[in-house]
């Protein structure tokens, strides 16, 4: 499977991280907080986010520290793999779909317990690509990705399910390139590549003046996935989520909590105020002049991507189920493929019962269940 290789060296490389923490005394080795006061201190890595950085300026986190007497230390490793391997964070947001990189962690055992957006990744092509309109379009042609995984596999799962065409690295039907993300829009414009699979705020330049032209008449991986291959619009899978260690959890669900109410009170502020945050800060949306301001702002209004709430739902358990229960039929991922455990945090009384009937259905359209999903309703309500 494309990537395995890549999976075994990063988890050698975790597990060294992890052990030189641990001799060090970093981190904590197993709960990822030892040492440091249950729920006093909430260490978070994630890449730099507009707006996280509009709940720190607008003064909503120094308000909530003293409301809650939690303290948020927030870095921005660019690494999050290593910075939950090595203890070194509490939470780390990361894509859904890279979470099996987490494999063979002694004392780590990933959860994943929240979302921050939905995936957003979108498919563009240079404008003198004329006559390419969907994915199919691009057979043969070489693409630029930015990984094997996350959003790569669910651009497989669109490629499988509409198509019956193979989109991996060092698949049948396309030539995928894996590149930096920032050389992405670049390596099309300079007709290096066909294609490229990007996010829209990474590349508003090259959208806003044509350069770069998205297909699928713009809309992201998470509507097409939704509206297409399940067939409901509001099956919208998630992309960046949120990443704990299972024994920290167990220390610092109110933490967790607290956290949650603060990512959705930031939320309250992006849906009601796009464009000023889109302006007040620019260079995290890629953006220079007002016109841009106002193409990835108006791009977000037809497409948000950014969820209601940070807090999970049994609707999401069952989606990210049925896409490990995908990826493996079509062969994206290995059959023993670690599947990640999905907690949903609060009271959800009838959150078992759901999930039964959302397992009842799969029975009968698959034969049998998926192991994938299977793993996914173990734990529901806690």
């Amino acid at each position: 499977m494309a990537g395995r290789p890549a999976l075994r060296a990063l988890s050698a490389l975790a597990a060294a991280a992890a052990m030189v923490a641990a001799s060090c005394g970093g981190g904590g080795g197993g709960g990822g907080s030892a040492g440091t006061p249950a729920a006093a201190t909430v260490r978070i890595d994630l890449a730099p986010d507009p707006i996280w950085e509009w709940i720190q300026g607008s003064g909503l986190l120094s308000r909530w520290q003293q409301e809650h007497e939690v303290r948020i230390e927030v870095t921005n490793s660019f690494d999050q793999f290593l910075a939950f391997a090595s203890g070194h964070a509490d939470i780390v947001v990361i894509n859904a779909l890279d979470v099996a990189n987490f494999v063979e962690q002694a004392g780590r055992e990933p959860v994943i317990i929240g979302k921050l957006t939905t995936d957003r990744s979108i498919l563009a092509v240079s404008r003198t690509l004329r006559t390419a309109a969907t994915l199919e379009d691009l057979v043969d042609r070489r693409i630029a990705v930015e990984s094997s995984l996350g959003s790569t596999l669910l651009w497989g799962l669109i490629a499988d399910a509409l198509y019956d065409l193979d989109f991996r690295v060092d698949g049948a039907d396309f030539d995928l390139v894996v590149v930096d993300p920032a050389s992405l829009a670049d390596l099309v414009e300079r007709g290096d590549v066909d294609a490229c699979i990007c996010l829209p705020d990474f590349s508003v330049s090259s959208l806003a003046d044509g350069r770069l032209r998205p297909l699928h008449d713009g809309r992201p991986a998470a509507q097409i996935y939704a509206t297409e291959v399940l067939q409901d619009p509001a099956d919208l899978p998630m992309e960046m989520a949120m990443i704990v260690d299972a024994h920290w959890l167990d220390s610092n669900r109110d933490a967790v909590e607290h956290v949650f109410e603060l990512w959705d009170r930031g939320f309250e502020g992006w849906h009601s105020n796009k464009a000023k945050i889109v302006s007040d800060y620019r260079h995290l949306f890629s953006v220079r002049t007002d016109d841009e301001v106002e193409w990835i702002t108006r791009y977000a209004d037809d497409h948000n991507w950014r969820t209601p709430s940070a807090r999970l739902e049994e609707r999401d358990v069952g989606i990210h189920a049925e896409i490990y229960f995908r990826m493996e039929r079509a062969g994206l991922i290995a059959q023993d493929a670690f599947v990640p455990e999905i907690q949903i945090l609060g009271a959800h009384t009838h959150g078992d019962e759901a999930e039964n009937e959302h397992d009842d259905e799969h029975d009968d359209e698959h034969e049998e269940e998926p192991a994938a999903q299977a793993h996914g309703t173990e734990e529901q309500a806690v």
